[in-house]
């Protein structure tokens, strides 16, 4: 505590301090952000690639209204989402937690107290005062108690003020860490949104290619029976024998073996995009009303892919963008780590009034009035500030090489989609077209049994193979679908700064 009879040594701490914070004001730690990898000018894959879409809002290209329905409403309703909301609000008033640190704290202070005196004792009596931490104030001056003297009563009050100057720059480093932080917590949340419009794309187009494979199930089992009623028939006859019926039994028992495995898929998908609306599994019983797909391409899926550059991924993707949110972030605290090898500055004031009674002395009011200023510089701390210093800089290396390996992944998210949704397309192509030779062959075989020139059973038998080809091909139309999705997830697609979110 400063005595108060030196008061220009509190005066000289001050103007040191003050003249520090003018000349060194734009003294700071600095550290560099340790560069990225280098990115190719063009994905090889998506050359021939002319599109123009909303990445933002993919989904509305596709032109289904229930799909468009069940995203909006996962982006509003969905847990992971609101779960990102929060921990957004979090980041954001910790950000607002270490601005405050730069500006000055001011505090309204109070005590009160009464103290027994021993009536034996006489000499100098200093009451209590309330003093402000890291605030050094003047003692009151000590006074003679008689010694009848019982009680001393005190009750005093003030307005106290502290701040740390941060001439080096460390709570400046602590507030752009923050920010940091909470701007890689804006991209999971990013993040949570791309994926939930996903994944709503993704189990609804396989909700929608089982109930088509549901239907061609049907026909191929009404076609199997009928082949094996005439089986039956000839077998009757004298036609054929006990193989030719049990193969056609055989083959209706296999088909509808099919039935109970496709139901529980469904279910499971309507389930599924229950949970990700934010709703309860059963509250969806089924898939709500659909616009009917064109036959043969088996769903609305754009054909034409959007035109992406590299540079254009690593803008938009939330896990990239995050995951460059973390490496400032480490930066700025490894500049605060290293901040603390520097002098800290100190000014605190206190003005406090106050009053005070002392049996057998006329009572008191001190009016206090106290400012103070101080420094700190680290000597000994047995290698603490160094060893933190060493781990802060480790953490920023470990976060650079993440970082590096965010952008190759989503650099290879994107190739393998183009390239897997190029090798569909052409397979797509070739079922097609296969689907239709069978359709052609049944249509033939039909047309010679009409004319009474070939039997039924080649005619059922090209009708089942038709079937099978039409089933081969909306499984290939399915993986296209969920391709494009991929596609669509890997180029940061799904979510925008004003995608509407969770408003509960």
């Amino acid at each position: 505590m400063l005595p108060a009879a030196r008061p220009h040594l509190c005066r000289t701490l001050l103007a040191v301090a003050l003249s520090s914070c003018l000349v060194c004001a734009c003294t700071t730690v600095h550290v560099d952000v340790p560069p990225g990898p280098t990115t190719p000018e063009a994905f090889d894959a998506s050359a021939a690639q002319t599109a123009t879409l909303d990445i933002a809002r993919w989904w509305e290209a596709i032109g289904d209204p229930s799909l468009t329905q069940l995203i909006e409403q996962g982006l509003q309703s969905n847990a992971d989402i609101r779960m990102a909301v929060e921990r957004v609000k979090e980041a954001r008033a910790t950000v607002t937690m270490a601005e405050s640190a730069l500006f000055p704290t001011f505090d309204l202070v109070g005590a009160a107290s009464r103290n027994r005196i021993d009536n034996a004792a006489v000499g100098p009596f200093t009451p209590t005062v309330p003093v402000v931490p890291a605030v050094p104030l003047p003692a009151l001056p000590a006074m003679t108690v008689p010694g009848n003297t019982q009680f001393a009563s005190l009750a005093a009050g003030g307005l106290a003020a502290t701040w740390e100057v941060d001439i080096f720059g460390s709570r400046r480093s602590d507030r752009d860490a923050a920010r940091q932080a909470a701007l890689g917590m804006q991209e999971r949340q990013h993040g949570a949104q791309m994926l939930v419009a996903a994944d709503i794309a993704s189990n609804y187009f396989e909700a929608r290619s089982i109930e088509r494979r549901q239907q061609v199930l049907e026909n191929s089992i009404a076609v199997a029976q009928r082949l094996q009623r005439y089986a039956q028939g000839r077998f009757d006859a004298g036609q054929a024998t006990r193989f030719d019926v049990d193969r056609a039994r055989t083959q209706v028992e296999s088909i509808e073996s099919m039935r109970a495995p496709l139901q529980s898929l469904l279910s499971a998908r309507i389930r599924r995009l229950a949970v990700l609306t934010g709703r309860t599994p059963e509250s969806l019983a089924k898939l709500p009303p659909q616009i009917p797909f064109p036959a043969l391409s088996g769903s609305l899926i754009p054909a034409a892919l959007p035109t992406v550059l590299p540079s254009d991924v690593l803008e938009r993707r939330p896990d990239v963008r995050g995951t460059a949110n973390m490496v400032r972030a480490l930066a700025a605290k490894l500049g605060s780590a290293k901040a603390d090898l520097l002098p800290k500055f100190y000014v605190g004031f206190l003005a406090q009034d106050g009053h005070i009674e002392i049996s057998g002395l006329p009572s008191l009011n001190p009016n206090l009035m106290g400012l103070s200023a101080g420094v700190k510089l680290p000597l000994f701390d047995a290698g603490r500030i160094h060893a933190n210093i060493a781990a802060s800089d480790a953490r920023l290396q470990a976060a650079a090489i993440q970082y590096e390996q965010s952008v190759l992944t989503a650099l290879e998210d994107v190739e393998n989609a183009y390239s897997a949704r190029r090798a569909l397309d052409e397979r797509a192509d070739k079922l097609s077209s296969a689907w239709k030779v069978a359709q052609d062959g049944a249509d033939h075989a039909d047309h010679l049994f009409q004319e009474g020139t070939g039997l039924l059973q080649p005619v059922l038998e090209a009708k089942l193979q038709s079937l099978q080809r039409e089933d081969d091909l909306i499984q290939t139309q399915t993986a296209r679908a969920l391709t494009t999705v991929l596609l669509y997830k890997a180029i940061g697609g799904g979510w925008s700064e004003v995608t509407p979110v969770a408003q509960h």
